[in-house]
């Protein structure tokens, strides 16, 4: 039997869903995340160092919390396939510049008719094996179940955006404007924030899911601007909040005359 997909479903019933970014061996924010009650965890595989059994444990924490397993990883289709042999419910792909690179992802992550993905299902993203049925209904299953998104962050994806767009099993995109501001050789911000208005416009008219980073103080305005998945950073919210602390302490104690 094929799980839910908690986080597609409650975005594909119009809901909004909130998440977490985390490290692939940041095994308590996954757990504290998902008793919090946060819908998905983005565990990040593409910028520091990971093994593949590393992201079996992160993504067996997160489904044990009730949290939609993501990898976000590079668009290796080796990779990608262990990953989702792994128990991972998405995968989130890095430097989707091409409607070439964007076949690849779905012909990696999706069994056909949408893509070519090949048949494994003794691993736990399988169930073992157990309870299988039909593979046939199997692989439907899970395709229905698997998320997919791109991350745009290059100069030459916003080039290609509508045939990026155009990919059916598309669900969600993700920005990197730090990145795609690198890739332009650091224009003025002002001309940055257009081409990001331009992926966020064009995702949304063509029913793909925004994705954006997300805090108390930028939400209420990310929901008017049509952003349906919002991840946090649990890093952030120490950072803030210890700022604020530190602050709040030191002038507690100067007016106690502490030092």
């Amino acid at each position: 039997m094929v799980a839910k997909n908690k986080t597609k479903a409650k975005l594909g019933s119009g809901g909004v869903a909130f998440g977490v970014t985390v490290g692939v061996d940041e095994i308590a924010n996954l757990e504290l995340a998902g008793l919090l009650g946060f819908d998905y965890a983005i565990i990040d595989c593409e910028h520091d160092l990971f093994n593949e059994r590393e992201l079996e444990n992160a993504i067996r924490a997160a489904e044990i919390n009730n949290l939609t397993p993501i990898a976000r990883i590079q668009n290796n289709s080796e990779l990608i396939l262990h990953a989702l042999n792994g128990g991972a419910q998405g995968v989130l792909i890095a430097r989707v510049n091409t409607k070439e690179d964007a076949k690849a992802v779905v012909d990696a992550a999706k069994f056909r008719p949408e893509g070519a993905r090949t048949i494994f299902f003794r691993s736990r993203g399988g169930g073992f094996g157990l309870n299988l049925g039909s593979p046939k209904q199997w692989t439907l299953d899970i395709n229905r179940e698997t998320m997919i998104g791109f991350i745009i962050e290059e100069i030459t994806a916003v080039n290609n955006l509508d045939e990026i767009l155009d990919t059916k099993s598309l669900d969600f995109i993700d920005l990197g404007p730090l990145d795609l501001a690198h890739s332009m050789d650091w224009p003025e911000q002002e001309e940055v924030d257009g081409f990001v208005n331009k992926i966020v416009d064009g995702s949304i008219s063509a029913g793909k899911i925004a994705n954006s980073g997300g805090s108390a103080e930028n939400l209420s305005v990310l929901l008017d601007r049509g952003f349906r998945m919002i991840t946090v950073n649990p890093r952030s919210f120490f950072e803030n909040g210890g700022v604020q602390f530190l602050a709040h302490a030191a002038e507690l104690m100067k007016a106690k005359g502490l030092s």
